[in-house]
């Protein structure tokens, strides 16, 4: 995308302002909450900011008969310019430059400007040159009776010669600010002794300046007295695709009065901007001269402007230096191409200050750097001597996290301890996604058959079920510190964000499910499962014969009522017995005796939850 002439078209810009006067002219906020919406966080703020009055006023100013010319035409290149650096905040917070390399120098004219013009400030430096137009500020001090009030002002003339009040003229045009303050005290000492005067320049004059060449608006600006190089160019929008950084000439009376390397700035901070410009001065942007990309291990990965003779090291250099990726290797790599060939240029680091850069070259610097591996975050809570948040090492294991923690207080129940680790709590959903998607296409895949019907609630029943369902990453494995130390296999290695609960024993019994009366039961070690089941009222017509104990360490096994039943199944404190319901028993549904395991199979997540109280 080219990025200095995507708003530069006059047509596309017309429609722009009147787009934005009519938008200005509908709300008192001139900007639109959709417009706003749509721009990311950081540049509608610095558009609330800086938008507002002023901008109203210029928009209204572009439409109106007596408007001049000129003044037309810095207000579209006040609104183009914005547009163009609105342009490039939206790429760069939308990521759309990071993939690619910018050319140096890009980013330091890029910045909105709340005002197009620069502000027309007096310099405070002895080095500024008075001519035609500066203002004074002077007041007169002393025993004569000719002393100034301190609200004089006094202008430079068109002969160069400053007014001093009731005393005389002095010519001042071409001497520095410092030289022509000296020239008045000195003048005063002769003319009128015991006279002091107190001098400030209180206003400076406007130049006009002559832009050609690679800016992106060529053309005639009025700037203030004292404006340098860098002034002229940030007004003209700056360099335009085409211009070169690297040489600028500075024209006065058809003669160069300096020439400009804006890498000198940029890079090595050296601003030497001396020679202030002045009216009729002509700044001139040569055509860019030979890019290279430079990427890799370096500090400021870009594309580079060199000039002719200078080498890889120069490069190097303009690149910041190599970056500490690039620690441990010796060589870089020039890729150079022309009209019948790619080459590989193997480049030791010691001969780089040797070697001359050619067009379409391309430097690559090789870098390693390691994988920042975050430690491992753990948090233990519940009934341990110091429950909190840990950092474990790569190896670290329960056993090892709960001897850290101070080992069990006197009533933590180990057998109903819980690990929950937040990388499964995804792989639970995702299966449980898939389970109810394949539900679902057997029940639909069946709807025609006979004593099949939509509206037999299978559909709603499966929701429910789904619905009731808590994926929580539970691990079930082994806590009891004494069985860990026999089998060290069987002691799980931690990961980051895993959560450990050790609770206290709760003496009850939950009963979940289809049973006539649902609740919870005091733990007696006397009573069979039968007698759990008893104690809530038994189970309804609908529910299945096979039930699903959950005990506290969270691993389930199955329960088939009937003779041959198992009525010795250990029944733990904290321990879950679910009873699913059998869809064929509520609906009369053929094909419903297949649903229903499935929709069983969903119940177990339900049967997760336990006698744990966070």
């Amino acid at each position: 995308m080219n990025k200095h002439n995507n708003f530069h078209s006059f047509p596309l810009l017309l429609s722009l302002a009147f787009f934005s006067v009519n938008l200005f002219s509908q709300a008192s906020n001139p900007l639109s909450a959709e417009f706003l919406a749509g721009l990311p966080p950081e540049v509608a703020d610095e558009l609330l900011l800086n938008n507002a009055v002023k901008k109203e006023e210029d928009l209204e100013k572009l439409f109106r008969a007596d408007t001049k010319f000129i003044k037309s035409k810095d207000i579209l290149e006040k609104i183009r310019y914005e547009l163009k650096s609105i342009e490039k905040r939206i790429d760069v917070a939308e990521g759309r430059s990071s993939n690619s390399l910018e050319r140096f120098g890009e980013d330091f004219f890029s910045t909105i400007q709340s005002s197009f013009m620069p502000v027309n400030v007096p310099s405070s430096s002895g080095s500024y040159v008075v001519d035609v137009g500066d203002e004074f500020s002077m007041m007169l001090t002393g025993a004569s009776k000719v002393s100034a009030s301190s609200s004089d002002k006094q202008m430079v003339q068109r002969d160069g010669t400053i007014l001093i009040p009731n005393i005389g003229k002095l010519s001042v045009a071409g001497m520095t600010l410092g030289e022509a303050e000296k020239a008045i005290v000195d003048y005063l000492k002769i003319t009128s002794p015991g006279v002091t005067p107190f001098i400030s320049l209180s206003k400076v004059r406007d130049i006009n300046i002559l832009l050609l060449g690679g800016v992106i608006s060529p053309g005639v600006f009025t700037l203030g007295g004292g404006s340098n190089v860098l002034t002229a160019l940030n007004v003209a929008g700056g360099i335009s695709d085409t211009g070169s950084y690297r040489k600028i000439e500075h024209k006065r009376n058809g003669k160069v009065v300096q020439i400009v390397d804006l890498y000198e700035i940029f890079i090595f901070g050296n601003m030497n901007l001396n020679t202030d410009l002045r009216s009729g001065d002509v700044l001139l942007v040569h055509p860019m001269q030979t890019s290279i990309p430079v990427s890799g291990g370096i500090n400021t990965p870009a594309i580079f402007e060199v000039l002719p003779g200078e080498t890889a090291a120069d490069l190097i250099k303009y690149a910041g230096g190599f970056s500490a990726a690039f620690k441990g290797h010796q060589n870089i790599f020039v890729k150079r191409s022309d009209i019948s060939s790619n080459r590989i240029i193997d480049l030791p680091v010691d001969n780089m200050d040797l070697f001359s850069l050619e067009a379409r070259d391309i430097l690559l610097i090789p870098s390693y750097s390691n994988i920042l591996e975050p430690a491992k975050e753990v948090i233990i809570e519940g009934l341990v001597n110091r429950p909190g948040q840990y950092y474990v090492d790569q190896n670290e294991t329960l056993s090892d996290l709960i001897k850290r923690a101070g080992g069990y207080k006197e009533n933590a129940y180990e057998f109903g301890s819980a690990l929950y680790r937040q990388s499964i709590v995804e792989t639970e959903k995702e299966f449980a996604q898939l389970n109810y998607f394949e539900t679902l296409r057997f029940i639909v895949s069946n709807l025609a058959q006979p004593g099949m019907s939509a509206n037999s609630g299978v559909v709603k029943l499966l929701a429910e079920e789904l619905r009731a369902g808590v994926h929580n990453g539970r691990i079930v494995t082994e806590f009891n510190l004494n069985q860990l130390s026999k089998n060290p296999s069987n002691d799980i290695v931690l990961e980051h964000m895993d959560r450990i609960v050790i609770p206290q024993m709760q003496k009850v019994v939950y009963l979940f499910g289809d049973f006539k009366n649902p609740s919870n039961v005091g733990f007696n070690p006397n009573s069979s499962i039968k007698d759990y089941i008893q104690m809530a009222g038994g189970l309804n017509k609908s529910a299945q014969k096979e039930m699903i104990i959950i005990d506290p360490s969270g691993a389930s096994k199955a329960y088939k009522m009937g003779f041959f039943a198992n009525n010795k199944l250990d029944i733990y404190p904290g321990s879950i017995i679910y009873a699913p319901r059998d869809i064929a028993k509520v609906g009369g549904i053929r094909y419903a005796a297949s649903v229903s395991p499935i929709l069983s199979s969903l119940a177990l997540s339900l049967a997760s939850l336990n006698s744990i109280k966070d």
